[in-house]
């Protein structure tokens, strides 16, 4: 897990998309995992306990 100063903040819905910008729609992410988020090769799900899974379509 990155440290916040390392980390870069993600919305789950874009605010152009309708998405809200408060914590609930947010994640900090690596680099890494920030850029995986944006890839469409990849799923990607919220955990309960707040972590995220990502997994490479098939």
């Amino acid at each position: 897990m990155a440290t916040a100063t390392w980390a870069e903040a993600h919305h789950w819905l874009a605010w152009a998309a309708g998405g809200s910008t408060d914590l609930d729609n947010a994640a900090l992410l690596c680099s890494h995992h920030h850029h995986r988020a944006h890839d469409p090769a990849y799923a990607h799900e919220r955990l309960p306990n707040g972590d995220v899974r990502f997994t490479r379509r098939t």
